[in-house]
């Protein structure tokens, strides 16, 4: 009878196709895509005693199947997932759900992907550490209950769908009193703030762009003959080299453009060969940061998710050289003076952080740091809802009139928020009732132009992007993602199929990675039907 694979299971594709390199035909590797089960969207999900509700997330169906037969007939299972409290928790997960003995030595901890840090961590394996699995989970249960908590708050005193997480307020906070810095002073050690800052002065790099090319990295690089080797340790704490120290030039026929200047900006800050004091033009980017700075906290994990996030949602708006809260955004705060001050206060977020990191090293109760906040956010959320009265009604949201005509009747257009996104429907509804997808312009850009994509939502949930220039042709029902190809930096876009995961490709049709790609098959038949589609018509 042959023998069973050892499987191992890390959370990103990258890192699989990393690991598998490196560990050989004899061990099979696989990706869970992040979490597999998390608290549910709709809902708190947390019930009296604070007890979470973890559902499968919604499209992890059948990964989460595949996974469960794949563990069921592999000799050993080992779990790599990223070495912090989040990395603990997923491999927690997939002790429960595939079975795993969390008190075998199960769990893989390295830094670097490099073929010595992963045999190492092999060896050395451990069992689950419970208190990082409490930290991670105190962490996100505090959070999801002050969101939803703000969010049933503010869908009456604003309007429905209104809400804002705990570092949300805090940002939008900061940005409603921070003055645009004449000087923008960078610290002298290389931690994921500095190199955020670094890589938005001198490369123009967003934060966004920026954490995608650190984990792209660190996940490694296609040295073809090697093999995909990680350049930088795991970038969550002050980022460094990895051991097997390769300069720019022997590498930068390997990397993207973008790659490469992030690791040569890296490479020279690491090694002392720049002034950290340099600082050019002033950004909207580099401003906030400075302010950040200054109240001396960790900022760099969530600055971009909660800048997008407040943008998305029309709580703020960028200018030239600052971010500007919205006539929106101090509605909000507006409704959170006076109630919520403390909570959402830089003193609050790090007491918290601290208590956080108090239960990861087992020095505090993950379930009376919890009961402890949650009690205290309780009197301030009584006190709030009891200011709006005994007939107060979920209101909701306003319409905006937008100078777009009616091509049916001639009245203006105005901007709504449906189940699938925004759109415009007519004003002289319901005389007429006329509707069109609203345009939405994305950070992403065009694969055959550069110009920057656009997003139309359409009933069914579906969105249509295209570009913004007319001249240009391009137009796709896939999903244009954050990362870059690693090959030619265009964007990557997602087909997504009924019956199986979605297929990942380059927009770029002339990217190496294109040649005898499934997805050019799945392209031309679809353009195809759609042009058989229009002769019809």
């Amino acid at each position: 009878m042959a023998k069973l694979k050892s499987l191992i299971l890390v959370e990103s594709a990258g890192k699989a196709r990393a690991v598998k390199k490196i560990m050989g035909g004899a061990y099979q590797v696989i990706s869970t895509d992040g979490l597999l089960k998390d608290l549910p969207k709709s809902r708190i999900g947390i019930d009296e005693n604070y007890a979470p509700d973890y559902i499968t997330i919604r499209g992890k169906g059948k990964l989460l199947q595949t996974l469960k037969k794949e563990t069921f007939n592999a000799g050993r299972i080992y779990l790599a997932m990223n070495p912090d409290a989040a990395g603990e928790f997923l491999s927690k997960q997939c002790c429960i759900l595939f079975g795993v003995n969390e008190k075998s030595n199960c769990r893989m901890i390295f830094d670097e992907l490099t073929k010595s840090a992963v045999k190492a961590a092999l060896e050395n394996a451990r069992p689950i550490e419970e208190k990082l699995v409490d930290a991670f989970q105190a962490k996100q249960i505090i959070d999801k209950f002050v969101s939803h908590k703000i969010g049933e708050y503010l869908s009456y005193k604003i309007y429905r769908g209104v809400k804002v997480g705990r570092f949300r307020a805090l940002l939008l906070k900061i940005i409603a009193e921070y003055k645009t810095p004449r000087l923008v002073k960078i610290p002298t050690t290389l931690t994921p703030e500095s190199l955020q800052e670094l890589a938005a002065n001198i490369l123009n790099f967003s934060p966004t762009k920026t954490r995608l090319l650190m984990e792209q990295l660190y996940e490694g690089i296609n040295f073809e003959k090697e093999g995909y080797i990680g350049l930088i340790k795991y970038p969550r704490c002050e980022i460094s080299l990895t051991t097997e120290i390769r300069t720019p030039e022997q590498v930068k026929d390997f990397l993207t453009d973008a790659q490469f200047k992030l690791y040569d900006l890296i490479y020279s800050a690491v090694n002392g060969n720049m002034n950290f004091d340099s600082v050019g033009e002033i950004s909207a980017d580099l401003a906030l940061m400075a302010a950040l700075d200054k109240l001396d906290f960790n900022w760099a994990e969530f600055y971009s998710v909660g800048v997008n996030s407040l943008l998305k949602r029309k709580y703020i708006a960028a200018e030239e050289n600052n971010f500007q809260v919205t006539a929106l955004g101090k509605k909000v705060l507006e409704a959170l003076a006076g109630f919520f001050d403390e909570d959402f206060s830089i003193e609050s977020y790090k007491s918290v952080a601290a208590q956080v990191q108090q239960i990861a090293e087992g020095a505090a109760d993950k379930n009376s740091v919890i009961q402890n906040y949650c009690a205290k956010f309780n009197k301030n959320f009584d006190s709030a809802m009891a200011t709006l009265g005994e007939n107060a009604k979920i209101q909701e949201e306003p319409a905006i009139e937008t100078d777009e005509i009616c091509d049916k009747c001639g009245h203006k257009m105005i901007l709504k928020r449906g189940r699938y996104g925004f759109f415009l429907a007519c004003s002289n509804y319901p005389d007429c009732k006329n509707v069109k997808p609203y345009v939405e312009y994305l950070a992403q850009k065009c694969p055959k132009c550069g110009g920057r994509i656009t997003k139309r939502a359409f009933s069914g949930g579906r969105n249509l992007y295209g570009c913004e220039n007319a001249d240009c042709n391009f137009r796709t029902w896939d999903e244009p993602l954050d990362k870059p190809c690693r090959e030619c930096g265009s964007t990557m876009f997602a087909h997504k199929f009924k019956d199986r995961p979605a297929m990942i490709y380059c927009g770029n049709e002339n990217c190496s990675t294109r040649e005898n790609h499934p997805i050019n098959k799945i392209l031309e038949d679809s353009q195809r039907r759609h042009e058989k589609s229009r002769q019809l018509k």
